[in-house]
């Protein structure tokens, strides 16, 4: 983990920010005390992007108690 003053935090934002992704979590600290942590954010897919497995969920007009809809959504994602 990389730790910076603030006032370098400042004059080297956009490059420390753009190196998160390879040096990983940023602290920045004031006064020899960390006051803020910077990560890197990776992409999720978005919701829209998730397909279901099956289309039980549209064929069953009343969810049963064996349905995992979520167990099903959280396996199809990439």
């Amino acid at each position: 983990m990389q730790t910076v003053t603030l006032p370098e935090a400042q004059r080297r934002l956009t490059e420390l920010v753009r190196d998160l992704a390879i040096q990983g979590d940023l602290v920045i600290t004031d006064a020899d005390k960390p006051v803020a942590k910077l990560s890197f954010l990776s992409s999720r897919p978005s919701l829209k992007d998730l397909q279901p497995k099956s289309v039980g969920a549209i064929l069953r007009p009343y969810p049963s108690a064996n349905d995992d809809f979520l167990g099903e959504m959280l396996d199809a994602r990439p």
